[in-house]
């Protein structure tokens, strides 16, 4: 960013802070919160997107929301940052911090969870920053998920069409949960063959090592829709294994703890599948049709819906 631009919008910011008196916005419920900007940062809603748990904090698809220090990020909105704009977020569950570099587009405290949905750009994440004992945040990718607790770690897709993410863990431990049809790439980023990763399969990421995965080829819009049927199918197996596991019959009572494992892993790869879909439909916005549009919020209802309360023995 040219010194004329960051004057620009440090000004800008200076200007909203100076009109608010620089008090942060009061919080009602669970959200994200802005914490620290050098740049500029908007946000936007995602094509015909609809906040249901509060549609006073919607963004109008017409509006673009310049954000400044201590705003809350609108509810269902995107994100887009510009080239080299460092934006801090705060889920006001915790004191979570997560930092997100620009050129981006991401979707920070979806729900007002300890999560980002990265499009593209950059997430960086610092050990000590408002960690709970087992609380993880996930960052999803459209080419999987990144879990962790207490790391510092960078999190990288160079590009608006999901080729590739790159991931690198400097200290403290974390988990990729690659997508449908996502391969692990060599992280030098030659011609080398590129090993298959089984859909939901968790990969512990060892510190000081880099690694890398990239997506098969094809259209951008055609993965959107293969990883919206991905989530689908992984929120369907998730109400089964629910169900199993309230109804389990005489034979199925001896092995409650296996059932309930199985659901406890069947919701967490159906929320990864749903997460990584997020993350890429906010690259082909419009381009998913109603049905494909239900199909996915319909089947993120579906794996939050599929709890369950072990039977009584």
């Amino acid at each position: 960013m040219s010194d004329a631009r960051a004057e620009d919008a440090t000004s800008t910011v200076s200007r909203r802070e100076a009109a608010d008196g620089g008090a942060f916005a009061a919080a009602t419920g669970r959200a994200c919160r802005v914490m620290a900007l050098r740049g500029t940062a908007t946000a936007r809603s995602r094509v015909s997107a609809v906040s249901p748990r509060n549609e006073a904090r919607a963004v109008d698809a017409s509006v673009r929301q310049l954000l400044a220090r201590g705003d809350l990020v609108p509810e269902g909105g995107l994100i887009e940052l510009g080239e080299d704009t460092e934006l801090t977020v705060q889920a006001t569950v915790s004191t979570r911090e997560i930092t997100i570099v620009g050129p981006a587009l991401a979707d920070a405290c979806p729900g007002g969870d300890e999560a980002v949905r990265l499009s593209y750009g950059k997430v960086t994440a610092f050990p000590g920053a408002g960690v709970r004992p087992g609380a993880d945040v996930w960052v999803a990718t459209p080419l999987g998920v990144v879990r962790f607790s207490d790391a510092k770690l960078n999190i990288v897709l160079p590009d608006s069409d999901a080729a590739r993410v790159e991931i690198a863990v400097a200290t403290g431990q974390a988990t990729f949960v690659p997508a449908a049809g996502v391969f692990e790439a060599p992280t030098d980023k030659s011609d080398a063959a590129a090993s298959a990763l089984a859909e939901g399969e968790v990969i512990r990421l060892a510190s000081g090592v880099a690694f890398a995965a990239r997506r098969r080829g094809g259209v951008l819009v055609r993965w959107v829709v293969d990883q919206v049927a991905a989530c689908a199918r992984q929120a369907h197996v998730a109400r089964q294994a629910a169900q199993r596991l309230t109804s389990p019959g005489d034979a199925g009572r001896a092995l409650l703890g296996d059932l309930a494992f199985a659901h406890v892993k069947a919701r967490q790869r159906a929320r990864a599948a749903c997460e990584a879909a997020w993350a890429g439909e906010a690259l082909a916005p419009g381009q998913l049709d109603a049905a494909q549009r239900a199909d996915l919020e319909g089947a993120e209802g579906t794996w939050k819906g599929a709890s369950a309360t072990s039977p009584s023995p």
